[in-house]
């Protein structure tokens, strides 16, 4: 019965020091993380003017032409072209170099959520950080969208993007489709 509680005593210790490793290396990646986007916001001229509520840093690259464009809402399909880039400016997606040069749509749910649309069907989603710098766009509009992990791919990462990873994406909107009211 000693061995039984000794046996128990070891796996508690060893569970204790690999759950301090797991928080000690997620710590370690989340301020590697700020530290790569820190450096990017200054080298490209962003400050905390860009900053929104939401932790993603927008900038506008390019204003509509028409003033009274229509800016997006929640509910609004919006036709956008996109690139995402790493912050060393490595592009990993895009429908803007594909040869098809079209636009994607988004039907815009929440502040925080969209979905993919395809001929009226939803084809997938959008990461929070997208509907969260669409919403600051009006038709016409072409913006720089910084997003931190925790508004992208999170700790999970895809195939292609490294998890706890900032990415960049560049959005421009071309058309936006009013919700019916």
């Amino acid at each position: 019965m000693k061995r039984i509680y000794i046996l128990f005593y070891c796996l508690f210790i060893l569970g204790l020091a690999t759950s301090c490793s797991e928080e000690d290396n997620y710590r370690t990646r989340m301020e590697k993380e700020r530290e790569e986007r820190s450096e990017y916001l200054a080298k490209n001229g962003f400050t905390s003017e860009n900053l929104l509520e939401d932790g993603i840093y927008y900038k506008e690259i390019k204003a509509p032409t028409n003033p009274d464009a229509p800016k997006v809402e929640i509910g609004d399909e919006v036709a956008v072209y996109y690139t995402g880039y790493f912050l060393n400016g490595l592009v990993f997606e895009n429908n803007v170099l594909k040869g098809k040069y079209e636009p994607m749509t988004v039907r815009i749910q929440h502040r925080l959520a969209g979905q993919i649309m395809d001929k009226g069907n939803v084809t997938g989603t959008i990461i929070q950080g997208w509907a969260i710098a669409l919403l600051q766009m009006r038709a016409g509009t072409k913006a720089r969208a910084v997003i931190p992990s925790n508004r992208a791919y999170g700790f999970l990462g895809t195939r292609v993007i490294p998890s706890n990873t900032t990415i960049v994406f560049d959005l421009e909107v071309v058309e936006v489709r009013k919700a019916a009211k």
